[in-house]
């Protein structure tokens, strides 16, 4: 039962009419059984994992908050973050460390016989792990205290709208939502409905057009450098319009009960830098990021060598999070390569736009911008698509070959749709890129339609209705849902 399904829809209405029935004191025990239903029905024999996990964290976090010395809480702190980052490990990252060292003492002429183990990963893993790990910080850094109530606490853990695919919520915005008495309310019923119907929109018809496309350019064996660039390009646009589509979902499905959770995307691709993509990009990765990586890396470090150590190491992080696989790694070190280059250069950069003029023509330099860092965020992405570091560099030297982006050429991949598919999408894509125009000029799309007719609003959620029911297309998930 994916979010993409009628099964999921049925679920959800059902769990949302006996949610408004009966009584606040067992709410609990309805989200926590639809939660672990919910689970049970795309990775069964992993719950063990993810009960063990609850307790474990569970009761670390007890144990923390009675310790009376700092000394003895940062100990307990490290222990329970470091048997949840084994857990992780060993499930995520075993064969991949295993490989490694296979391949350097071979290459060494050194003996080396670990086998290769079939571990499969935990539906979900990298979100809850992260969850977790944030609770027993925070409570060591006196931010919030112990959750005492087992069944509040399974939910945090588990809760199913965000439990496969984030966002990555923290405990002390969570929990209390969970505890407070949710009234029935027709505007966060409307607003869950509407989101999750423009999630269903940007998944069936952009990503899920996208991707048979994509795939066909990856897969091939010695793909055109512009069908590469072609390519890179549209697979953005569908990990952009995947992943957000799959926020969207989480995000209304859990309004319906009257929790909010944290916005995930700001339209990423219209990003001025990357340290402002990354602003926008997954928010609540690059926010757990920041604050369980990034600023301890800094504590007492001032000199700016320091502080680009502590940004390469964190999107160092941030790589080996997304994947098993040193193409992950490669594609965290260029984004911290390319953050550390802008904040050096942005002295340099800032005087050679006003040498050129461009700050007298503020809205091209903004556009130039934009385009440079979608270009940058793209050559960067054919590391995250690519199956090997191999491959990955060989469509990174045709990405940026000049004799790809040949207008020509650059046509003639278009020939990866067909007439039909490719009107049907840019159809699609332009009604996004409408939605995405109202938001950066009206601040909320959300609140601008809600000041709209009653017409307005029906005829609106009928397109995207209907829309999705005729040219709407589904894979079988979403990509970040294997992370």
């Amino acid at each position: 039962m994916t979010f993409i399904s009628i099964e999921f829809l049925l679920f959800l209405a059902i769990l949302v009419a006996i949610y408004y029935v009966v009584p606040h004191r067992f709410r609990w025990v309805l989200l926590l059984a639809a939660s672990y239903l919910f689970y049970a029905t795309l990775s069964i024999q992993f719950i063990p994992l993810l009960l063990v996990s609850t307790a474990f964290t569970f009761v670390t976090g007890l144990l923390i908050e009675r310790q009376d010395e700092k000394r003895q809480k940062k100990r307990l702190m490290m222990i329970g973050v470091s048997t949840l980052v084994l857990f992780l490990g060993w499930f995520k990252y075993f064969n991949f460390v295993n490989d490694s060292l296979r391949t350097m003492a071979i290459s060494m002429g050194w003996n080396y016989d670990i086998p290769y183990r079939d571990v499969v990963l935990p539906l979900a893993i990298s979100f809850y792990t992260f969850q977790a790990i944030s609770y027993l910080v925070d409570l060591y850094r006196g931010k919030l205290k112990a959750e005492r109530h087992y069944g509040y606490f399974s939910i945090y853990f588990a809760f199913f709208p965000q439990l496969v695919a984030g966002p990555i919520e923290r405990a002390k915005k969570l929990l209390p939502q969970f505890k407070a008495e949710q009234r029935f309310d027709y505007e966060h019923v409307s607003y869950g409905m509407k989101r999750i119907a423009w999630g269903f929109f940007k998944k069936t018809l952009i990503a899920d057009r996208l991707a048979p496309m994509v795939a066909s350019v990856f897969s091939q064996p010695d793909p055109t450098g512009s069908e590469i660039v072609l390519g890179t390009m549209l697979f953005s646009l569908q990990l952009y319009a995947d992943f957000s589509a799959c926020s969207d979902i989480a995000i209304g499905t859990a309004r319906l009960f009257g929790i909010k959770l944290t916005e995930n995307f700001r339209q990423p691709h219209f990003a001025v830098s990357i340290a402002d993509f990354w602003n926008r990009w997954h928010i609540s990765l690059s926010m757990w990021l920041r604050d369980y990586i990034f600023i301890p890396l800094c504590k007492g470090k001032k000199k700016r060598h320091q502080i680009y150590v502590a940004i390469i190491i964190t999107f160092l992080v941030s790589g080996i999070w997304h994947g098993a696989a040193w193409s992950f790694v490669l594609w965290g070190l260029i984004h911290g390569l390319y953050r550390v280059f802008g904040d050096a250069t942005k002295h340099q950069r800032e005087q050679m736009a006003s040498f050129v003029r461009l700050d007298r023509t503020p809205e091209l330099h903004k556009w130039l911008k934009i385009a440079v860092t979608f270009q940058l965020v793209c050559f960067s992405r054919v590391f995250f698509v690519s199956d090997s570091v191999a491959q990955a560099f060989h469509h990174a030297r045709l990405y940026v070959t000049p004799s790809s982006w040949a207008p020509v050429d650059m046509l003639q991949a278009l020939e990866l749709f067909s007439l039909l598919d490719l009107l049907v999408f840019l159809f699609f894509f332009t009604t996004v890129q409408v939605f995405q125009y109202i938001e950066r000029t009206k601040g909320s799309a959300w609140d601008w339609l809600s000041e709209r007719s009653a017409f307005t609003n029906v005829a609106i959620q009928l397109f995207v209705i209907v829309s999705v029911l005729v040219f709407g297309v589904s894979s079988e998930g979403f990509i970040y849902g294997g992370f």
